[in-house]
């Protein structure tokens, strides 16, 4: 896909902090696509790509980078969380008391992506268990306007002193609230995934005549 930059300090206007860029259109189109999928919008993030610290030699982001973007793409997933859980929050990043802990995940690399861009990263939670969700944490290139990684996995919330799972639904206030917040976001994000399948299972039903 052509650059849409004129300029070399257009590319980076990504870094600049209040002025008008070539990623403001294309940051509202992702974010405009990301919510329709079902991602969470409170928590979607935007981080430009580093020329030096994410590139590989080919002058592609190189694979264990993506692992770092989508990391923060959780965190700020678990800042929502503050919603629910007040005070406790600042324990949870602590690491006292109950937290999140990301139990499994499988990356897939759809296409590459190189510096001038900005990535936006956003979690569609689906399955919520007790103690438990999963998530499915996409990676865009706003340049490209197109997903360039995709990680699904699981995260577990434990209790930090004995390393075991926590029934959220069971450990009283306000992991019970936690709990509720969680499986919002969960039936929000299917129930505009499954509005996004039905309308574009019907825009490919209407090309074919």
């Amino acid at each position: 896909m052509p650059s849409p930059f004129l300029k070399p300090l257009s590319a980076s206007s990504n870094l600049h902090p209040t002025a008008p860029t070539p990623y403001t259109a294309l940051r509202s189109a992702a974010v405009e696509a990301a919510v329709a999928q079902g991602y969470d919008f409170d928590s979607l993030t935007e981080i430009p790509v580093d020329w030096s610290a994410d590139q590989d030699p080919n002058a592609h982001v190189s694979n264990p980078v993506y692992a770092r973007y989508a990391s923060a793409g959780n965190m700020r997933l678990f800042e929502s969380f503050a919603e629910a859980l007040g005070d406790r929050f600042v324990g949870m990043v602590r690491g006292k008391g109950v937290g999140p802990v990301l139990k499994g995940y499988q990356y897939d690399l759809k296409r590459m992506c190189s510096y001038p861009d900005s990535v936006l990263v956003g979690n569609r939670l689906s399955d919520v268990k007790c103690d438990r969700y999963f998530t499915t944490t996409t990676i865009w290139s706003l340049r490209q306007q197109a997903v360039v990684a995709e990680c699904t996995g699981w995260v577990v919330f434990v209790n930090f002193a004995s390393g075991k799972p926590v029934d959220l639904t069971a450990a009283g206030d306000p992991y019970d609230k936690l709990h509720a917040l969680i499986l919002r976001k969960a039936q929000e994000a299917k129930r505009r995934k499954d509005t996004w399948d039905q309308e574009q299972a019907a825009k490919k039903k209407s090309s074919k005549f």
